[in-house]
């Protein structure tokens, strides 16, 4: 019979697995002490997920600050560029992430997979121009970093605008998509803009299958005759989860989106080897069957009182925030604004180890102003069936110290909450 553990348990060992509930800095620190934040983190996550919405702080910033409280973000930019002092690579890992230099060689065969998946943009690009791939791999190599949309100025190849909303990459953009994919050239930074800056050796090698674009039609993602990735996926799976410390096999598989056939063998060999064992959880009237990693953290009680991007690796798997933390969330940037039920970016707010609450913050930095734009409760219906839910009263004081640090952090000099949401009122009052 598989050993139980109380719901509470299961979030505690989550949230420390992470790295959450430490000691966190009030105030901004000195790089040194940053770059320590920054590794830290990492030592923990093996990623940062990549997110252009800035409406407040970047979702790859926010995980740090979340562990670690306020740390120079500047960092997290020296710390992404080739060198001696380089901590990361930009890749897909769970979607475009920095990744430890380790994860990033493990991810090594999605890059084969995508030099060899059928890119019909890039089959009919290089195919109708041979040399086109040749200029495009060239141009990177003598003005990189550069961005895709300034290859394609280079050639004269501009990119094309789109019926309806947003844009059409052009051919060179999508030249310069593949290149990247498939690991034949770098990401080396982000512009103002926050397009990828891309760098490549001179003279480097084309990728094999360039060399017959028709190839590229022939196959789906596993074409080819390309070195077997299991070994590495094992590694990957392993790596998860420890990351993770208690989880389901789809919440392993999702942490870097491997498939869950390719998951499934290696999650046998870890219960085999006692590096997991099965456990079950009672979470409201259903039992949860989950995986606890054998160097998983004791659950103790986690002191933690802080703002949660909805795309750290505690939250980017929404089930596993349904399961373990009670919370239904949809983000609102991509809903219509008429069905945004809590505002257009909101961060879950974690107060010990229940997400209690959701703020949808904006930086104004004209003003030099925190906007609190709504502050919601968070209903936790079957929490509040078996446990004592936080009220209003603890809430509200421990969040206005939060968007304080918060607002330090950001380089902002006040706090407005503009009322909206059944949490506005106590949270005005604390701040007042």
């Amino acid at each position: 019979m598989a050993e139980r553990l109380s719901w509470r348990s299961a979030r505690r060992i989550a949230l420390r697995a992470q790295g959450i509930g430490g000691r966190r800095a009030d105030d901004l620190p000195a790089r040194a002490a940053s770059r320590r934040s920054l590794e830290r983190t990492l030592e923990r996550t093996h990623l940062l997920q990549i997110d252009s919405v800035s409406v407040f702080a970047r979702a790859h910033h926010m995980p740090v600050f979340t562990r670690r409280g306020c740390w120079d973000v500047d960092v997290l930019d020296r710390a992404s560029r080739p060198g001696r002092g380089r901590l990361v690579q930009e890749a897909l890992a769970h979607e475009a992430a920095f990744t430890t230099a380790e994860v990033h060689s493990l991810l090594g065969f999605r890059r084969e997979r995508a030099a060899r998946r059928d890119w019909g943009a890039v089959r009919r690009a290089a195919g109708s121009d041979a040399g086109a791939m040749r200029r495009v791999l060239d141009v990177i190599a003598a003005h990189g970093p550069i961005s895709a949309a300034a290859v394609a100025r280079r050639v004269g190849d501009e990119e094309k605008p789109a019926e309806g909303w947003g844009w059409r990459r052009s051919d060179t953009q999508w030249l310069v998509e593949y290149l990247f994919r498939a690991g034949h050239v770098d990401c080396v930074g982000r512009s103002p803009q926050f397009e990828r800056l891309y760098a490549a050796e001179a003279g480097a090698p084309l990728p094999d299958h360039a060399a017959d674009p028709a190839a590229l039609a022939e196959g789906g993602d596993d074409a080819g005759s390309g070195p077997d990735p299991s070994a590495a996926q094992g590694e990957l799976a392993r790596r998860a989860a420890k990351a993770l410390g208690i989880a389901t096999p789809a919440d392993i598989a999702d942490y870097f989106r491997l498939r869950a056939a390719e998951v499934a063998p290696h999650i046998r060999d870890m219960l085999a080897t006692g590096m997991l064992r099965e456990v079950t959880v009672r979470r409201g009237s259903r039992e949860l069957p989950l995986l606890l990693h054998h160097e998983a953290p004791r659950p103790a009680p986690v002191a933690a009182a802080a703002l949660v991007s909805p795309f750290d690796p505690v939250a980017f798997h929404r089930p596993r925030l349904r399961d373990l933390f009670d919370v239904e969330y949809r983000i609102g940037i991509y809903t219509p604004r008429a069905q945004r039920t809590h505002g257009y970016y909101a961060l879950p707010f974690l107060l010990g180890d229940r997400i209690v609450a959701r703020v949808d913050l904006r930086s104004d930095r004209r003003r030099g102003v925190l906007e609190v734009c709504e502050a919601h409760l968070e209903p936790l219906p079957a929490m509040r069936a078996r446990e004592r839910v936080p009220g209003v009263e603890e809430i509200a004081p421990a969040l206005a110290d939060e968007l304080g640090r918060a607002a330090r952090w950001q380089g902002l000099m006040s706090i407005e909450v503009l009322g909206v949401g059944d949490l506005a009122p106590a949270l005005a009052e604390m701040l007042s």
